[in-house]
């Protein structure tokens, strides 16, 4: 199981050699910086992609796509204890 954590978070604006320009969302972990996402331009059209690490992978989402999932997050993601606080919904018979 993973240690779940909420670090300080810092945006940087990076102009790596040869790839153009873009943003990073970093976290302080244990006093190391870490790159958490990193937003891109795609060569071709310039439409902006987020750069997830998932093990040995950098996994590129569209920004488009990430927008929608949190815009469905708000309101409909709760916690377990929210359930617990929340009557249950009338059944209809």
């Amino acid at each position: 199981m993973k240690t779940v954590v909420r670090p300080p978070l810092q945006r940087i604006w990076a102009s790596p050699v040869g790839e153009g320009f873009q943003l990073e969302l970093t976290a302080t972990l244990k006093g190391l910086v870490h790159q958490v996402v990193t937003i891109v331009a795609d060569e071709k059209d310039e439409s902006l992609w987020v750069q997830i690490e998932a093990g040995d992978f950098l996994v590129e989402v569209p920004i488009s796509v990430l927008r929608g999932v949190l815009d469905d997050a708000v309101g409909q993601v709760h916690s377990e204890v929210w359930y617990d606080r929340e009557p249950p919904p009338e059944s209809e018979a």
